[in-house]
This record gives structure tokens, sequence and C-alpha cells, in this order.
């Protein structure tokens, strides 16, 4: 099978989509073998080998503790030891981790954009929320590693988002865009220009989205059968539970485009349903709303602009739909948000003019709604969408040693920053200094967060009677976010070698390792 250019990947909470460029330069979807262009992000491990789509849903309903959803949400959450948690196990007592659960959704997505077009696709543009931590970032990279491809790049998805529609519109504007999707949200402010793609200002919360509604709906329903004399409970009947949960997401798709849904319930042999409405939805999702308002203000805020300086408000993710986001958008901004593009599709659409740009030639040429453009001619420009610190001791004068997160890499810093810190051990005659990168507030206790990375440094004790400034940290975060850390001793003038307790990213040979046993459980 012959190579080809790389694809654009969104791959998403609740659904993936991937497109590419045809042979004549012009961005188009992928559907996967089934026909369909929006692929459920669902994995079931019931069979033989795992199963991804829609037909990973049927089993769902006939096999619960098989099946695995919304692990993009979890793709941050790791162990005692820093090792990702383990969603589901198979029969065969095979467990999946969100990182080996994404690689499922990614093989499967390369899998049939490779038959559908008949070549080989080496490299791959995937796109995370912008406020991804740089944890769920770096796996998410490991993940399409593990996937198959040879080659990832990781793009934020507001900017993916903003590019493709620069293009199409070919015009200067300060653009924000609204992504709102089944897991996550993000805000984000860009300044598009000449094919350039710059962010101003992120902010967001990775585990506000669309499943947060539903559950919030369940409630309601719950509540409901409880003063019928019916309860809901999983342990007795996990099918019937994730019955009504479906249910319920249903209504609130439904009440995207109507002013009330009813949601049909069975109480023992009897049928019965309760009518839900556009106000009583956002009752619902009361909380949600709020979020997304706070982080609309935020942006606003980070990016010193007034809501007048906003151009347009592009939305994206498919909760975008619902009814009273245009509400919010509208409150805060002062103006309706456009809806000229397809909110399901710009993200992927936009990986794919990336991947292209990434991967591809400089002067190979892209064809946007009928206008050309060269690859060489679109940028992007990325920030640090959150503080990096490392937990040090900083109020040492004033007799507090505990360890508090120290910014290295403020939040707003243009990609690619490289940061140097010194430090200083705490005792002249220390053998091992313990380094914690942390992805939280500044100034806060470290012992509050989770470290993204926690390394020991091994130092050799000196008869020096200064040891101020010692340890040089030289920290980098590239234009993914990701970040690579060296340490050197100043007064020895040489690296200091790290031993990671745990790391954020796997090493090649544990990739390698993942990416054969997916292998083996696909062969037939």
């Amino acid at each position: 099978m012959k190579s080809n250019k790389a694809v654009g990947i969104d791959l998403g909470t609740t659904t993936s989509q991937v497109a590419v460029l045809d042979k004549t330069g012009i961005v188009k979807i992928l559907p996967d073998l089934n026909g369909d262009t929006t692929i459920p992000s669902i994995v079931s491990v019931a069979g033989d080998k795992p199963v991804v789509g829609k037909f990973a849903k049927q089993d769902k309903f006939f096999s619960p503790d098989l099946v695995a959803e919304h692990f993009k949400k979890l793709m941050s959450e790791v162990d005692a030891n820093g090792e990702p948690i383990a969603i589901i196990t198979s029969p065969d007592g095979t467990e999946y981790t969100p990182v080996i659960l994404s690689a499922e959704v990614l093989r499967y997505l390369k899998e049939s954009a490779e038959k559908i077009e008949g070549c080989e696709f080496k490299k791959a543009a995937i796109s995370v929320p912008a406020y991804f931590k740089e944890g769920a970032r770096q796996r998410t990279k490991d993940a399409g590693l593990i996937a198959g491809f040879e080659e990832v790049y990781i793009e934020n998805e507001p900017v993916a988002a903003a590019t493709y529609y620069g293009l199409t519109k070919n015009e200067n504007i300060k653009l924000a865009v609204f992504d709102f999707g089944g897991g996550t949200f993000d805000i984000c402010i860009l300044d598009i220009k000449d094919g350039k793609t710059e962010v101003i200002a992120v902010d967001g919360d990775p585990e506000c989205g669309g499943s947060n509604i539903d559950e919030a709906i369940f409630q309601k329903v719950k509540q409901f059968l409880k003063e019928k004399g019916k309860e809901l409970d999983p342990e007795k009947d996990l099918v019937e539970w994730l019955e009504v949960l479906e249910l319920c997401k249903q209504a609130k798709e439904t009440l995207a485009q109507k002013d009330t849904a009813l949601i049909p319930l069975k109480i023992g042999d009897k049928r019965t349903s309760l009518e839900l409405t556009c106000e009583q939805l956002k009752e619902c999702a009361v909380d949600e709303i709020k979020t997304l308002t706070d982080c609309c203000k935020k942006v606003l805020k980070k990016a010193n602009l007034q809501p007048s300086d906003i151009g347009k408000i592009l939305t994206v993710g498919g909760s975008s739909r619902l009814r009273f986001i245009p509400e919010i958008i509208k409150i805060v901004f002062g103006k309706e948000p456009v809806s000229d593009t397809d909110l399901d599709l710009a993200v992927a659409k936009g990986n794919a003019i990336i991947a292209a740009v990434h991967f591809g030639e400089p002067d190979e040429e892209i064809i946007i709604e009928g206008q050309k453009f060269l690859t060489s001619a679109i940028k992007t420009l990325q920030i640090a969408v959150r503080d990096l610190c490392v937990a040090a001791v900083t109020k040492r004068d004033q007799g507090d040693m505990n360890l508090y997160n120290a910014p290295i890499i403020p939040a707003g810093s243009k990609l690619p920053f490289e940061a140097t810190e010194c430090f200083t051990p705490i005792e002249s005659q220390t053998s091992a200094v313990a380094v914690k990168l942390i992805d939280g507030s500044p100034g806060e206790l470290s012992e509050n967060s989770t470290p993204l990375e926690e390394a020991e440094v091994k130092v050799q004790p000196t008869n020096e009677a200064d040891n101020g400034d010692r340890i040089e940290f030289k920290i980098r975060m590239n234009e993914e976010g990701l970040v690579d850390l060296k340490v050197r001793d100043k007064i020895l003038n040489k690296p200091i070698p790290i031993k990671f307790n745990f790391k954020t990213g796997l090493s090649d040979k544990e990739i390698d390792g993942m990416k054969n046993q997916l292998e083996l459980r696909h062969k037939s």
C-alpha cells in the first residue's frame, strides 16, 4: 500500500471525525467503513477483539461492564504511582486505560481512512481541548503512536476550527471560538490575519461538557421515578440505568430543535413519561451555564479586550447546538454566534489543513471554498494555556519550609517557550533533590496539586561554602504544549541525570510494546 499525506483527526469525547486533503488539495471528511462521518468514541471489549463506533455502542446495553466511553475526560487521571488508571478489563484480563482506549479509536479511524482512500497514512494531526493538561496532551500523542502512526502532531481544537474558518472566509478578524463538546469546554480568542492564526487567550473547563447536562437531566428523572415508588439502582440493573441515561441524552438533543421533549419511562408493567421543556433544561444545566459564562468573561479579561473588540463568535462541538448557548454568548459578547460552518466537522477539517502544513511540502496547494492557499502561508501561533510550576521552598526566609508552586512557564507565554530557573539545595550536603512539575495555580501548596512528572535528581555533595542557585532547571514547552526538562549542576558544570519516579509520557519501548499488543488483538 502506498503512503499518502497525513490525516487530521478530531478525537472527541463522544464522537470522532477524520479528514484529509484530496488529490486536488480540497479538504474532505472521510467516512468509516460503515459510511458514517461521525463515529461514536466508544470501545467494546465484549468480543474476540475490540470494536469501535456504533457497533460498540450496541454492546453497551448487553455487556455494560465491557464497554467504555467518555474516557477522554480521564486522560489526566493517574494512580499514586503516576500510572494511567484502567477503565475496563476484558474477559481475558487485559486492562484498558484511557490511553489504550484512545489508541483503539485512532487505530479504527486510521484503518477506515486507509481502506477508503486506498493508501497508508503514517502521520496525523490530532486535536485536544485547548485547556487540556500537559499530561493529557502527551498521552494523546502516545495513543496516536500506539495506534500505528509514525508521527503525531498535537493541535488545540479551537485553533484547528479557527484555522479552517479563517481560510474559508479569508478575512482578518479577532475571532472567539466557543467549543462546547460532549465532555470539555474551551473558549479561545484568536487573531486571524493573512493566513496566520494567533492565539491571544484561552480559558475553559476540561470537565464541563454535554455529558454533565445528561447527568443533570438523569438526576431529575431519578427523582421523578422515586416519587412514583421506583428506584433506579445500577447495582440491581445496570442496563436499565444506562438506558434511562441514554433517553436523557436524547431528550437534551431533541430540545436543541423543539420546545419540549418526552422521556419515555417504565414503572413495573406500566409506561409513563416525563416532559422536559427548554426552561427546565436550563434549570438542570444551571451549573454548566454558570461555568460557560464565567469562562467567557475570564477569557476576555485575559485577552485584555472588550466584547466589542471581538468580530465574530464561532461555535463548534455538538453541545453548542443547545438553545441556551446563543443566549450565553449574547450576554457576554453582545452579539449572536455565526452559524455559517458545520460545528461538528470544522475541527477535523482544520486538523487536515494543519497536518498538511506541518508534515507536507511548503509549496503544497490547499483549496478552501474555491480559494487557493500555499501551506507555507498558513501559520498557527500558540500560547501556554496553563501555568507550569515547579514545587519549591519559596518562603524559606520566613521560616516556611513547605513546597509551593513556583511558576516556571507562565500561562499566556508564546510557544515555543524556554525557561531557566536556578534553585538552592536545602542542605549543603544534599545528595538528591525531588523535582515535581505541576500544572497548577502559582503560590498554592504543592501537596494540594497532582504532579505532572516527579523525578529524583542526584546531586554530588561538595565542600563549596555556597550552594546558592546550584541546580539549574531548563524547561522547554513546544508548540504542542509538551514539556522537556533538563537539569544541570552549575558548580560541577555538568548535566544531572534524572530518574523519573513517574513521567507523563511513555518511553519508546513502552509505546512499541503497546503497539504490538494492539496489533495482536486485531489479528484474525
